[in-house]
């Protein structure tokens, strides 16, 4: 292994990579060869639908990767942490013994790492298979009688594998020969197509195609990669900042944040139908960048979010919380395009929070008049409520944003009949016509609200052109179910 790179993973070990939370394993991309898999030489080679120059490619045994001679290689700060699980860092142990017992003379092709190579640097940045490369390591440290003293005793990912890997080696000892042959056999047959590229984006493109176990990245993973490369300029303090900001909240909210109520705000308040937020729908949230072209419009935005910020703190020392707030609020508009790199994660930050306020706040017993906690939980909770639910904490996550919270106690009320009328209009209430609903589109019954909230606070800088007090109830429920009888109830006193 080479010395800088065992170093990098010693001595910040503490500091970084036993900091792990446990996720998913990513797969290596597709790669299609001219010539028969494992070959060393070929023609060209397709990864991902691109094209690659086959002088960027070469099949690496494990020393080649990662033995005296090789190239340093450097994990960056901003990378995920160590994430496989014992059971994965067991099958690629189990993987090579099966490959040396089945055909110990020939190669075995252990997937994909991408290098990236920045012009006048001889060290190598791991930009895609950090995971197996660092499990490798710890399996070559093992089979020659290595022990590395940050993993001796703990309980993140990285401790477990090194725990897992060493049973894995101790029952070779037993036999003799066994942990020799099965070291050679590493070292020398087992193989990785490295991948080296000396262009950034080119690297991180390959990065972003890249699957876990057979199952797509999710968006909010490729929205980080991206706007981490649009720092390129940060120092690495600022990098690992952002990194841990982001790790530290919980991906299933992540998720939710965008693709339920963020994304579906933009739709809807063009307008435009929803669906599920995926891949293809990232540039909602890429914003003004590096690459963007310096026109009028984009400078407004990048001086806005340059300059606002210092303004602030300028004119507001000593603000209040709720006057804080609304000071983040105006530099976070959802009408406003995003501006990449440190300013997303400052975004998504403060939107993760008021998502999570509102959430917990708009169900409240204490905040919400002739509600019962009983069936304030039904109505947040409940699945037959569910698309009522996101369309009134979307409502109110975009009202306050552009409005403040100021007139809330009044305008909570009108927001939940709004959303929650719906219910009351169909026996099987659908996305469909939830999306159809939102976008202000003709319904079936009488009563029910035909108004696109969504595009009404976009277009509307006062909050009193938005005649919410005009928000009506359909006058009977469409069912027989008592939570709808109890439901049309409540939306007629809060009149």
């Amino acid at each position: 292994m080479t010395a800088r790179f065992s170093a990098l993973f010693v001595e910040d070990a503490d500091s970084f990579w036993l900091g792990a939370r446990p996720r998913s394993a990513r797969s290596a991309p597709k790669v299609h060869s001219s010539t028969t898999p494992g070959a060393e030489s070929y023609r060209s080679i397709t990864v991902d639908n691109m094209t690659i120059n086959p002088e960027m490619l070469q099949f690496v045994s494990v020393d080649e990767l990662l033995g005296t001679h090789a190239p340093d290689l450097r994990i960056p700060d901003f990378q995920r942490p160590y994430s496989w699980s014992p059971r994965i860092g067991a099958q690629l142990f189990t993987d090579v013994a099966e490959a040396l017992d089945s055909r110990p003379e020939h190669s075995y092709i252990m997937g994909t790492v991408i290098l990236l190579r920045r012009p006048k640097e001889s060290h190598f940045e791991v930009v895609d298979g950090q995971q197996r490369i660092l499990t490798l390591h710890l399996l070559r440290a093992l089979l020659r009688g290595q022990r590395i003293r940050h993993l001796q005793a703990g309980d993140t990912a990285i401790h477990h594998v090194h725990q897992e890997l060493s049973r894995r080696v101790s029952d070779l000892e037993r036999s003799q020969g066994c942990v020799d042959r099965y070291r050679d056999f590493l070292d020398a047959k087992v193989k990785v197509l490295r991948i080296v590229t000396d262009d950034e984006d080119e690297a991180f493109q390959f990065f972003d195609s890249q699957n876990f176990r057979g199952k797509s990245l999710r968006p909010h993973d490729l929205l980080k990669a991206f706007h981490l490369r649009e720092m390129v300029d940060a120092s690495t303090a600022e990098q690992r900042a952002v990194v841990e900001r982001w790790e530290r909240a919980d991906e299933n909210e992540l998720d939710r944040l965008f693709g339920t109520y963020l994304a579906r705000i933009h739709w809807w308040s063009r307008n435009m139908p929803a669906h599920s937020f995926a891949t293809d729908d990232l540039d909602i949230f890429k914003g003004v960048r590096r690459s963007t072209r310096r026109l009028p419009g984009a400078e407004y935005h990048r001086a806005a979010k340059a300059v606002l910020p210092g303004l602030q703190d300028w004119s507001y020392p000593d603000a209040d919380p709720a006057t804080r707030r609304d000071l983040k609020r105006a530099q976070h508009q959802l009408d406003a395009p995003v501006a990449a790199g440190k300013y997303f994660f400052d975004y998504a930050a403060f939107m993760l929070e008021e998502y999570e306020r509102l959430d917990e706040e708009l169900f409240s017993d204490v905040n919400t008049a002739g509600f019962t906690s009983a069936e304030l939980t039904v109505f947040h909770e409940g699945a037959r409520f569910r698309y009522c639910r996101e369309l009134y904490v979307a409502a109110a996550l975009y009202y306050t944003n552009k409005y403040s919270e100021t007139d809330m106690p009044q305008v909570r009320d009108h927001l939940f009949r709004w959303a929650y009328s719906l219910r009351l209009a169909y026996e099987r209430l659908s996305w469909r016509t939830t999306d159809n609903y939102a976008r202000g589109l003709r319904t079936n019954m009488e009563g029910l609200n035909k108004v696109n909230l969504f595009s009404a606070i976009r277009d509307s800088l006062d909050p009193r052109e938005i005649k919410l007090e005009n928000m009506s109830a359909p006058p009977t429920a469409r069912t027989d179910n008592p939570e709808d009888a109890r439901l049309l109830t409540l939306l007629k006193e809060t009149r």
